[in-house]
């Protein structure tokens, strides 16, 4: 079963991988969101989230995309129920971007548990959304195809696929949300982008294939390539047009960045400033007590008169009021008015325990100790307003018209800020947002201190800078995004109707350009396809293997006598190796060879005809073929030309003939003609290692008898038993031989007593061949005679050697048969 189904994807492997790879994204995001897995569902950390729906959608595309390739048989039900399913489920959730309502299709209960900032939990964004639609409308559309109007909708369907896949990545960069105040959930997540572009190209390859678009029905190949240059024109228009905001959006931010700093460094500082300067009058006050004779003290006690008269006086140099206690914290005496109730008391934790308030103005609380005669008799609390820090604190004009200058104090779960710009009164706020976020002033009360990019507490997209004044108190200079985004914005507005116009216009020069082009262009082509075919023809209808392949050894073509040859399809083998050709034992030769030559080498193969060597087929057999290969260059590249041949009944052939000029066709024995060959080989080597070398001449005793009682064919069966009896009695490296009629040779090699060894080896045979013979119904008996030959090193040759052994023959017939003769040394000598 998974070989089948590896077969059948093989068949349609690029729509099929991607939609395999679609439906993979789809079911990790949804496995992220039932499980509760941030990683599955940010895909790319800190990115935006991919929501359940886009998931549910990819599901869905990759199903309808994949099984037809899967189960090797075409699903256009499926794929129209799939994609009616998308356009119905998308077509919704846009309907609630447009009427701002919830049609209760984004699964936010699914969502509620990952805290994203996006205050619509699940719905797609409005550009997903349109994408989808489109995705469903193509997978519905292009099975049925049965007008050119169609034809040309499926295409553009999936064209602005790709450019909403294309722009979304870009886009992404560009945030929409923060051009157009839009909520964070409103832009495409990255890993969506990234799967409307592998979705546009599977939908692409899938209807390419379709009869409708190869038949060239509703398009000719010229309108075709002209349609998609007019495509890709326009996707690379709008990519590079948005690409150029992106990085003007970079800019201007850096540039907003910068200057939220400087303004938070300078009313930092100045805060710092008027507060250090207000204590600094404060203890000048305390100071000044001296200056109106206080008494030392040793004196009496001092009286609520004597402090009343002081601060009377002091009253006038810049404070609102002042008031003098006794250590015990009664009061002595009090000058000018201090606040009831204040709206804000902000402790600043400084060393005259100042505290920030508010009441109908900012004013400065310090508190200084009285000292007389190196001892605290008193304290002094005053109040100083701080108009002139008000004024300048919140100024911002000439920064922008948004902008706006926060002072707040933490109180528990909240921020009590004081009045500022529209709020004229103290304020309470979350320190979150409403998309759950820690706000900008949240990190400034927290002693934190940094620029952000976030949400603010009306739900707007801002740059905020942030600083803590004291613990507990910070100060936010923030500005709407979309008040930075304006001049991109208004940009924008001019441009992309620009683009499209010059995409229009482009997209008619290109046309009119490319469509002659393509027409000569196909044209061309199809002349060259024929006498491409015309090759192919030729080249299929010779007997002989033609091969090419490339510099690394890969196979480029394969005709039919070649695949009839290795049993391989021009399928099977076009893209592998030329080593599947070869037994494994000649792979490291042929890279190694390969290597050297094409190295500068001196070639052992190419360039030389009819080249024997052994092949591998298919199914493992080894063969001879004749191979010849040639260097050809072609579009600056280097092939090589193989033609071969199965000459493996021709070496059969061969090889027969060679057994019979050399073996006796009865028994399949060395002849006379190979005997004396080994023999003269045996005699040379002994010569030169000095080893024991003896021959044997034996005759069949009555076998003439037997020809003419029983017949030849008789006779000839009597023949090849004797050869198996022979062979099966001597070692496996002795050579018994035929030397004609019923006359027999054995050479013996090697011996370390030939003497004795060879009389031992003659008693066996005799003894054999004594053993009667099934011939049939018949059982015979014969003998042997036999004559022995001792080879003398130096001295005798291997016809020599053969004539005294044969001479010894007649000797032991002549002496009763059956018998062996050994002929003497002296008869050699």
């Amino acid at each position: 079963m998974f070989k089948k189904t590896l077969t059948q994807l093989n068949s349609s492997s690029l729509p099929t991988l991607l939609g395999m790879a679609v439906m993979l994204l789809g079911i990790t995001v949804l496995s992220g969101w039932i499980f509760h897995v941030i990683a599955l569902v940010e895909i790319f950390p800190g990115f935006v989230a991919v929501v359940f729906n886009t998931a549910l959608c990819f599901v869905l595309t990759g199903a309808a995309l994949a099984l037809p390739g899967l189960t090797g048989r075409p699903m256009p039900k499926l794929q129209t129920i799939m994609g009616s399913i998308i356009f119905i489920l998308c077509a919704l959730i846009f309907g609630e971007h447009l009427l701002d309502k919830s049609f209760g299709v984004d699964w936010a209960f699914l969502h509620t548990w990952f805290h994203d900032g996006n205050i619509r939990p699940g719905r797609l964004a409005p550009n997903t959304a349109i994408g989808f639609m489109l995705i469903g409308s193509t997978l519905i559309l292009m099975n049925r195809v049965s007008a050119k109007w169609r034809a040309v909708a499926v295409q553009l369907l999936t064209i602005s696929v790709l450019v909403i896949g294309l722009t979304g990545l870009v886009g992404y960069a560009l945030a929409p949300d923060f051009l157009y105040g839009w909520a964070r959930s409103a832009r495409m997540a990255v890993p969506t982008a990234l799967g409307m572009i592998v979705t546009s190209v599977a939908l692409w390859r899938t209807w390419h294939r379709a009869e409708w678009y190869q038949s060239r029905k509703y398009f000719q190949e010229d309108e075709k390539i002209a349609f998609i240059g007019a495509a890709i024109l326009a996707a690379m228009t709008i990519t590079a047009g948005l690409t150029g905001f992106v990085f003007q959006q970079k800019i201007l931010e850096n540039t907003l960045k910068e200057t939220l700093r400087t303004v938070l460094k300078s009313r930092v500082i100045l805060f710092n400033t008027v507060v250090q300067q207000s204590e600094t009058n404060t203890r000048n006050a305390s100071n000044a007590f001296f200056l109106y004779s206080l008494p030392s003290a040793a004196q009496a006690t001092v009286t609520p008169k004597q402090y009343n008269g002081i601060v009377n006086n002091l009253l006038g140099n810049g404070f609102r009021a002042l008031a003098v206690y006794d250590l015990n914290g009664k009061q002595l005496a009090s000058a000018g008015g201090f606040p009831r109730a204040p709206g804000i008391v902000a402790d600043l934790h400084t060393p005259l325990s100042a505290k920030l308030l508010w009441d109908d103005g900012l004013y400065l609380q310090t508190q200084a100790a009285i000292v007389n005669g190196g001892k605290t008799v008193a304290r002094l609390l005053a109040l100083q307003p701080l108009s002139m820090l008000e004024q300048q604190i919140f100024d911002t004009q000439g920064i922008g018209s948004t902008v706006e200058i926060a002072l707040c104090k933490s109180e528990e779960d909240t921020l009590l800020c004081f009045p500022e710009g529209d709020q004229p009164a103290p304020f309470r706020i979350k320190r979150q947002s409403a998309l759950g976020q820690p706000l900008p002033m949240t990190f400034a009360v927290d002693g934190k201190s940094g620029i952000i990019t976030s949400v603010d507490y009306r739900a707007k997209n801002v740059v905020a800078a942030y600083a803590p004044l004291a613990p507990g108190v910070g100060l936010v200079v923030k500005e709407d995004i979309v008040e930075l985004y304006t001049v991109i914005h208004n940009q924008l507005k001019a441009v992309i109707p620009a683009l499209l116009l010059l995409i229009t216009l482009g997209a008619i020069f290109l046309r009119s350009q490319l469509r002659p082009i393509a027409a000569r262009l196909l044209a061309s082509e199809s002349k060259a396809q024929e006498q491409e075919q015309e090759i192919k023809a030729v080249v299929g209808s010779v007997g002989e293997a033609i091969l090419t392949i490339d510099e690394r050894g890969i196979i480029e073509s394969f005709n039919a006598a070649a695949s009839k040859i290795f049993g391989y399809s021009a399928q099977q083998a076009i893209g592998k190796a030329i080593t599947i050709l070869m037994p494994p034992a000649m792979h490291s030769q042929h890279e190694q060879g390969m290597h050297r030559y094409l190295q500068g080498g001196e070639p052992h193969v190419i360039g030389r005809q009819d080249i024997e060597l052994p092949g591998l087929r298919v199914d493992g057999t080894i063969f001879t073929l004749a191979l010849t290969v040639n260097e050809i260059s072609l579009d600056h590249r280097r092939l090589f030309v193989g033609i071969m041949r199965d000459i493996t009944e021709r070496k059969q052939m061969e090889e027969k003939l060679v057994f019979l000029a050399q073996n006796d066709t009865l028994t399949g024995l060395p002849n006379r003609s190979l005997f004396m060959d080994r023999l003269s080989d045996a005699v040379r080597r002994a010569n030169r290692i000095q080893t024991g070398l003896a021959v044997m001449f034996l005759d069949l005793d009555g076998f003439k008898q037997i020809n003419d009682t029983l017949g030849h064919h008789k006779g000839d069966e009597l023949l090849k038993q004797l050869a198996t009896r022979l062979t099966a009695t001597v070692r496996i490296t002795d050579i018994v031989a035929r030397l004609g009629g019923d006359e027999f040779t054995v050479l013996l090699d090697g011996l370390a007593e030939p003497q004795i060894g060879v009389e031992a080896v003659a008693d066996k045979i005799v003894a054999a061949i004594a053993a009667p013979f099934k011939l049939g119904e018949n059982e015979v008996v014969v003998t042997t005679s036999i004559g022995l030959a001792i080879h003398i090193p130096g001295e005798l040759n291997a016809e020599e050697l053969l004539r005294r052994a044969d001479s010894a023959m007649y000797k032991a017939k002549n002496s009763g048969k059956n018998r062996w003769c050994m002929c003497a040394y002296e008869d050699q000598s």
